[in-house]
């Protein structure tokens, strides 16, 4: 057999043995399709039908059908976009918020048992492999200019792997000290995200010091960059900021951020520094150049 057919067969036998088929799914009185988007929900909140279908991979048919079930169980409510009355908005209720801790415990319960008297290292491996595998499937999928990469506020559920990300490019790449990545938390600040389903792919915060706003702290995960959604993040956010916050940013950016700064209207105001072996540039952009810009 051929490595592709080994790896095919294992997730096979493992899909069986672990019971995912069954409607029950590891004792969790759903199943694993209720699962996956009584998951979503939670986590992103009100969410479309449009949404679910593409984040979830799943087709229309078959996504109606268990959304209909959940809302006959009372897990689930739904109404019309006020926005658009095409689309269906879903909401999780009380009932399918129980519902879900039972499963997430349940769940628990048999992947103890299941990785009982496994080690660190083979438990190391087994994640490590998962992620490696999960990873490659969702860069295979990706589309950057789709509906699937949304730039948003972040949602707290979303600040671990806000935390997690930004660590790593920071002081990962670029040898920055951890201690000086996490903003002063007494600060006035707003953070923006990319997010692709469940994946922070990217991230980007204003931060208020002296009534004035500075616009950093701007990443996109190794893995996703060359598609544009970098300059995505950055017009999106500010075009929030703008809308919302304040008629001007200043920020000190790392050659990268410049050219993209640059290219939104953003000026030069100062002498590049050296930061931990980079030079930053300190920049200001102004709402009306940013808005001349977008509007060509």
């Amino acid at each position: 057999m051929t490595t592709i057919s080994n790896i095919r067969s294992e997730l096979r036998y493992l899909i069986r043995e672990l019971g995912l088929l069954d409607k029950n799914c590891l004792n969790s009185n759903l199943s694993l399709s209720q699962a996956h988007i009584l998951t979503y929900v939670h986590r992103n909140g009100s969410t479309s039908f449009h949404e679910l279908a593409t984040q979830l991979n799943v087709q229309k048919a078959s996504l109606s059908r268990t959304l209909t079930t959940l809302i006959d169980k009372g897990f689930l409510s739904v109404e019309h976009d006020p926005a658009d009355k095409r689309q269906k908005i879903y909401q999780l209720l009380p009932d399918g918020e129980t519902a879900l801790q039972h499963a997430n415990q349940s769940a628990d319960t048999a992947f103890a048992a299941f990785l009982d008297g496994l080690g660190g290292d083979q438990l190391n491996n087994i994640e490590s492999g998962l992620r490696t595998l999960r990873l490659n499937a969702f860069k295979s999928n990706f589309q950057p200019n789709s509906f699937r990469v949304q730039v948003e506020r972040l949602n707290p559920n979303y600040q671990h792997e806000v935390d997690t990300l930004i660590k790593h490019v920071f002081n990962g790449e670029q040898g920055i000290p951890e201690d000086l990545i996490p903003l002063d938390p007494h600060l006035p600040c707003v953070w923006w995200v990319a997010r692709c389903g469940e994946y922070v792919i990217g991230a980007v915060a204003c931060w208020e010091i002296d009534r004035e706003w500075h616009w950093g702290r701007y990443f996109i995960d190794a893995n996703f960059r060359g598609y544009g959604i970098g300059k995505k993040l950055a017009v999106e956010s500010l075009q929030d900021l703008f809308t919302n916050i304040t008629d001007y940013i200043v920020s000190d950016a790392r050659d990268a951020t410049v050219a993209i700064l640059n290219q939104l209207g953003a000026k030069v105001t100062g002498e590049a520094i050296d930061f931990y072996g980079s030079p930053v540039t300190p920049m200001r952009l102004e709402k009306q150049d940013f808005e001349a810009i977008c509007s060509e």
